[in-house]
């Protein structure tokens, strides 16, 4: 498992209600909220908790750092614990930081492939009101994460801490975006070479051959590709940072060669080009040209039809604020030329001044209510959540790629229906809510939420018969008549009951499971042949 106390950074965001609110929002999914706990306040409650922890903490005035502690705490992929022991692990990390009478607020997520728990801790103690920051917090979370992982037989996870900050962040960067990050790119390309130059004319030779700029900018120094993109050199390499690079190679000298021998070593060069950056898929064995080039269409016919949207409110903004102007001017000179006392005269024109003022602030927010609208309606999308999109409405080909990019390790401990054959490809279009960017389906069958990852159908725990029966049924379509049941003993019984009780054709690979099938369809035959005969004994 994986626990990270996640940074604050502004004080907008510094906000427990706020934060709760987000937490809490299901955004449309029936699967996004799990179990919410509130802890260590008088009621249980979200409404009055929020309020009460709002209170307790504007008891502090002195604490000047952020009074919000937000810890996530997420478990491997397909191993899924009950709300019992989620209860107990959230209690065993906030007892080992200090948060053990601390209020707090815990929402579980249950809407991506790792199960995971959002805790929102106010770091105002509600009766000292003190507040408590966690010293050296990052050991005992790694120390606590590896006894929970013995504890509860999850998959171990290595919680050193990680030095080498530039690769967590090409891992960041590429992960959430699918794209190779120019980080990355340099780093895999060209670092070595970087780092062979002797002089800065050879540095810029190197570069140049990349199809890449070093120049100056604030304090430091920054790498530039040809398409604009630019990283700090710092960031690629700590020996690239200005200092150093100045300390090896003396004052920094800008580049020598003129624009126009650059483009023509550039014509020349059929080979340079191939080395030069371009933003592109990360690769993961499948061709993914056709789509990319569809992503950057639809991306680029996005951002023009926004422009063009905004520049249409902008100019009916401004038709309407000269509207409002003209008529303003003419009601002065109406005023000019009414017979009446000055002072009069003055209330008058005051009047009118109140009524423009008035009338430019509505339009004002009214523009700014439909920009917000328009960019929220139109945000740039990445890759991932592109193909997330394609394949929620249908396209198999984004789903296979999403896919084809996921690690899938470890055990599988939630409750899941699977076979040898299957459909890796292809969701259940009529009933998707929502697909991930590991191409995991979220879809309805009944009353059931399922996860479809393409080789298995996790199902939710409190499923029942009824909807047990369509769940087969969509199982039975994907992977064949011989399925595999795997989870709890409850769940593995309750799937060979819906199997008799509906008289569904299907076998399963466990010997013990088919053998209760057997058992359990002889006793429903037995009982109804009792039935049929005592019946006939009547008539």
């Amino acid at each position: 498992m994986i626990a990270k106390i996640i940074p604050i950074k502004s004080i907008r965001k510094s906000n427990f209600s706020a934060l709760v609110k987000y937490l809490t929002d299901p955004q449309g999914k029936s699967e996004r909220i799990g179990l919410v706990t509130v802890t260590n306040c008088y009621t249980d409650e979200l409404t009055p908790a929020l309020l009460e922890i709002q209170n307790t903490q504007e008891m502090n005035k002195r604490a000047k750092s952020d009074k919000i502690c937000h810890l996530v705490l997420s478990f491997p992929e397909g191993e899924w614990l009950s709300n019992v022991q989620l209860n107990e692990i959230e209690e065993r990390f906030c007892d080992a930081l200090g948060f053990s009478e601390h209020q707090r607020i815990s929402v579980v997520h249950d809407d991506t492939d790792n199960q995971h728990i959002h805790i929102a801790i106010n770091k105002i103690h509600p009766r000292k009101l003190t507040i408590h920051n966690p010293y050296y917090d990052y050991k005992k979370v790694a120390t606590l994460c590896e006894q929970i992982e013995q504890e509860y037989g999850l998959t171990q996870v290595n919680h050193e801490t990680r030095i080498d900050k530039t690769e967590r962040i090409i891992q960041d960067i590429e992960s959430n975006a699918g794209i190779e990050s120019l980080l990355g790119w340099i780093q895999r390309e060209c670092l070595y070479d970087i780092k062979q130059a002797d002089t800065w004319q050879d540095l810029h030779q190197v570069l140049q051959t990349h199809g890449l700029e070093i120049k100056e900018r604030g304090n430091g120094l920054v790498f530039i590709s040809s398409n604009g993109i630019a990283v700090k050199a710092s960031s690629v390499d700590r020996s690239l940072s200005k200092p150093n690079l100045i300390k090896r190679l003396g004052a920094f000298e800008p580049d020598t060669h003129s624009e126009q021998a650059k483009t023509q070593n550039a014509n020349n060069s059929t080979e340079s080009k191939t080395k030069h950056y371009q933003p592109r898929p990360l690769q993961n064995h499948i061709d993914t040209t056709r789509l990319y080039e569809c992503y950057q269409q639809q991306q680029a016919n996005a951002v023009s039809w926004r422009k063009e949207q905004w520049l249409k409110l902008r100019e009916q903004r401004d038709l309407l604020i000269e509207r409002a102007k003209q008529e303003a001017r003419s009601k002065r000179r109406i005023i000019k030329h009414v017979q009446t006392k000055p002072l009069g005269k003055k209330a008058l024109y005051a009047t009118v001044s109140l009524q423009f003022e008035t009338t430019l602030n509505d339009i004002k927010h009214k523009y700014r209510e439909a920009y917000m609208q328009l960019k929220a309606g139109s945000r740039k999308m990445s890759w991932l959540d592109w193909l997330a999109m394609e394949a929620k409405n249908g396209n198999a080909e984004a789903l296979s790629v999403l896919r084809a990019k996921s690690k899938r390790n470890g055990r599988i401990l939630d409750n899941h229906i699977s076979g040898n054959q299957y459909d890796n490809n292809q969701p259940v279009n009529d009933s998707v809510e929502f697909v991930t960017k590991d191409g995991t389906v979220f879809y309805k069958v009944g009353n059931t939420a399922v996860r479809d990852d393409g080789k298995h159908l996790f199902v939710s725990p409190n499923t029942l018969n009824e909807s047990l029966a369509d769940v087969l049924q969509i199982a039975i379509n994907k992977y064949g008549n011989h399925l595999s049941v795997n989870g709890s003993d409850d769940f593995r019984m309750s799937v060979v009951q819906a199997v008799v009780q509906n008289s569904i054709r299907v076998t399963f690979d466990d010997p013990e499971l088919e053998r209760q099938r057997n058992q359990l369809s002889r006793q429903v035959v037995f009982q109804k042949r009792s039935k049929t005969s005592t019946l006939s004994r009547s008539l």
